[in-house]
């Protein structure tokens, strides 16, 4: 064989192929760095503070104040938000007897609009409360017209049936839970009443007044009680489990203990909202403390507060509708006087390692996903390379060493 031919053996063969893996890695690794540098500095929403932390505890998105510069284009004074599955936002506009909806990012998706305030069916007077169910349709509750109705996630009319003063509502596991003059009344999703329980009234007990948001869950009913000013739960079946800013006993749906009542040192203002984050946690919205709140699902302490009063980003001016979407972990809040949506999050709301992947594959930056993939298994094969190619030399050795002896 020639002098100037050179065989090249396994181990050669080896660390080039382990030298262009690295190479592979590092252009990777280069690319990742780029999307995320493009994401950042694209994507921030205008108007971005240097610091969106606007308070302890509490981050702040975006704000969202219509679909274009005309004031027909603005909201005027929204009382309600809903978040659909695919995360659009909805936000009642009742002045203009119309409800708007956003994408995640703040862009316009759509109206729902039927007139100016007409009164047949199909038709909005003056929308009030809304919720969204799984499949992504649109309950609206039209107080002027005493009816609920029913859009598609096209916002093409469903069906409607009458309520009577139904301000709050949520859907929750297939049943729309109702505030209506002092009650709490539960539906179908096809309109049927399936039961009620409630009696207006003033005072810490088991009393409503109309006014305030509800949600629930699969054991509890949660009441944003704003003339009271409390935020009172319930069982299923009614009973009245405790009431804040009275920890009450009670034994049944319309009485109390008045001497088992204990009052806190952090009472309730004006609460007008009720939200359950992604793990269950319990969330109420103070116009009158400009806060969200979160509170103890079994005793009803109020354990932090996060907002404060003003027009910045970050702040709010009187709110008065609280929803949750927990792909992203964030609340969409109607800042009511402030004229505008506010995206928000606030610290420790979620549902652990899973309910974080969720979220970050539902953000722009999911991009990153492919490239920081393709790095880790990338640097899995290097380690792997180079403990083979280090076994191979130490068996090497080992058998040199036998045949020198």
């Amino acid at each position: 064989m020639s002098e100037g031919l050179q065989v090249q053996g396994p181990d050669a063969r080896s660390r080039r192929a382990t030298s262009l893996l690295a190479v592979i890695l590092v252009l990777l690794l280069l690319l990742l760095c780029g999307v995320g540098y493009f994401f950042v500095r694209v994507l921030v929403p205008a108007g971005a503070p240097e610091t969106a932390r606007v308070s302890e505890g509490m981050t702040w998105v975006r704000s969202i104040y219509g679909f274009g510069p005309s004031s027909d284009e603005q909201l005027l004074g929204p009382t309600d938000v809903a978040i659909a599955p695919d995360g659009r936002i909805y936000a009642t506009d009742p002045q203009r007897a119309r409800v708007l909806a956003f994408n995640p990012d703040g862009t316009f998706a759509g109206l729902v609009h039927t007139g100016a305030g007409g009164s047949d069916r199909g038709m909005l007077g003056r929308p009030a409360g809304i919720t969204c169910d799984s499949r992504g349709n649109l309950y609206i509750s039209d107080v002027v017209n005493g009816k609920i109705l029913v859009f598609d996630h096209d916002y093409t009319f469903v069906r409607e049936w009458p309520a009577q003063q139904a301000l709050g509502m949520r859907v929750v596991d297939d049943k729309l839970y109702v505030r209506e003059l002092g009650e709490v009344v539960i539906y179908t999703l096809d309109g049927i009443e399936t039961a009620r329980f409630g009696e207006r009234g003033r005072g810490t007990g088991a009393v409503l007044e109309p006014t305030g948001g509800i949600t629930a869950d699969e054991k509890r009913v949660y009441v944003a009680d704003a003339l009271n000013q409390a935020v009172k739960v319930f069982s299923a079946d009614g009973a009245l489990l405790w009431s804040q800013p009275s920890t009450t006993a009670t034994g049944g749906p319309t009485g109390t203990d008045e001497r088992a009542a204990e009052t806190t040192s952090s009472p309730v203002d004006l609460p007008q909202d009720v939200e359950l984050d992604s793990s269950g946690q319990l969330y109420a919205l103070d116009a009158f403390d400009f806060s969200i709140m979160r509170l103890d699902n079994a005793t009803g302490k109020i354990l932090g507060k996060w907002g404060t009063p003003g027009e910045k980003d970050g702040q709010f001016m009187y709110p008065t509708g609280l929803a949750y979407d927990a792909a992203r972990d964030w609340f969409a809040v109607a800042d009511t006087a402030n004229n505008r949506v506010q995206i928000v999050r606030v610290e420790g709301t979620g549902g652990g390692v899973g309910q974080a992947v969720t979220r970050a594959m539902s953000s722009p930056f999911r991009v990153c996903a492919i490239p920081l993939v393709a790095l880790l298994v990338g640097i899995a094969i290097i380690l792997v390379t180079r403990k083979r190619e280090e076994d191979r030399d130490e068996a090497g050795r080992g058998s040199g060493s036998l045949a020198a002896e």
